[in-house]
């Protein structure tokens, strides 16, 4: 971040219904996701695509993540997930490899929990 700017992390974001069980949006494709290869391929078209992105939402969550969305930033992957609280949501995330990457987002389709939430930090934004 730029050190001559301050920053926050006490941003939220307005909470929206999710309108199918699983659904991925990425620059050119806002869709169900029906199935997790097709989430895979998603991903790996973002690791090739430095201004791509992936967000996998979810309608139904157990464990107050709503979505989780990866890109690449300075040849590094970072996670985001999405927490409600209450009709917000803000934004943690994570610097990790590739395969790590891929297997937050298979465990979050598959069963809608991201583990070691404690290894994220809240995201900064400029004020």
């Amino acid at each position: 971040m730029n050190q001559n700017k301050e920053t926050t992390t006490d941003v939220r974001f307005v909470k929206t219904a999710c309108q199918s069980p699983r659904h991925v949006r990425m620059q050119t494709i806002d869709k169900p996701a029906t199935c997790w290869e097709f989430v895979e391929d998603c991903l790996w078209e973002m690791f090739d695509d430095p201004d791509e992105f992936v967000t996998l939402t979810i309608e139904d969550i157990k464990e107050h993540v709503r979505f989780v969305q990866a890109v690449l930033q300075d040849d590094q992957t970072i996670v985001q997930l999405g927490i409600e609280e209450d009709d917000q949501i803000r934004l943690v995330e994570k610097i990790c490899p590739q395969r790590e990457c891929m297997d937050i987002f298979r465990k979050f389709y598959e069963t809608t929990q991201v583990t070691g939430l404690e290894d994220y930090t809240p995201v900064e934004f400029y004020k």
